[in-house]
């Protein structure tokens, strides 16, 4: 049996590190009692795993975790106990049985979404980039990984680029284990064509595909 967790990285918990987000999660399942399952092997550890690792230093409302366990205990039970027991700063919101059939977590996303705060004085400025960019056929971008500075097109990795009520930017972006797209390329391209402002990015959804559609992450994987 598998749970899926719906949980808010917030606060000073969003400069927690991935591997330091695996130990807090140790931590708290021992500390609830739960009947979360070990690996197998000779270094065994609960079998925890993450749908999307989170950028150091931003906040989400959406980070998905599952967890197999041991004997069969209720989605609301499995909430409360494990909400009990997690640091300041990870809240604990939904918590579902997940299908027998569903792919993990990490293998069913393929989009993210992200609510970006401006300064509203270049809100003119930005909203004549966006619409410069979804017009556009292609968006290049440099690109440094491991020390290595390349090109890339993002554009078919943008699914959504909207302004919300003159106050922040909305982004949906591909998230999938085929290649995914980190919103501050797209804040970062802004910023070149607008001038520098102050920002913070929310993480505010995760999803899968089914039917065509993109659906909530846990909503598509709950039995």
């Amino acid at each position: 049996m598998r749970i899926g967790l719906e949980f808010e990285k917030k606060d000073a918990a969003k400069y927690i590190s991935h591997l330091d987000l695996q130990r807090a999660f140790s931590r708290a399942i021992r500390r609830s009692g739960l009947p979360v399952a070990f690996s197998a092997g000779f270094n065994p550890h609960y079998r925890v795993s993450f749908a999307s690792a989170l950028a150091l230093g931003m906040e989400s409302t959406c980070e998905c975790v599952e967890m197999a366990v041991e004997n069969d205990v209720s989605p609301d039970a499995f909430l409360s106990a494990i909400g009990k027991a997690l640091p300041p700063g990870l809240y604990a919101k939904r918590a579902v049985r997940l299908a027998d059939n569903a792919p993990k977590l990490m293998a069913a996303v393929r989009e993210a979404e992200y609510k970006v705060i401006f300064e509203k004085a270049y809100l003119h400025e930005i909203k004549s980039v966006i619409c410069d960019i979804i017009a556009s056929r292609e968006v290049v971008v440099k690109k440094t990984s491991k020390g290595d500075v390349k090109e890339i097109d993002i554009r078919s990795m943008i699914i959504m680029l909207d302004i919300i009520n003159d106050e922040c930017l909305r982004m949906r972006l591909a998230a999938a284990p085929s290649g995914s797209l980190k919103p501050g390329l797209i804040v970062e391209e802004i910023i070149k064509r607008t001038g520098n402002f102050a920002y913070q990015t929310i993480r505010t959804g995760l999803y899968a595909h089914a039917g065509g559609n993109a659906i909530d992450l846990l909503t598509a994987c709950h039995e």
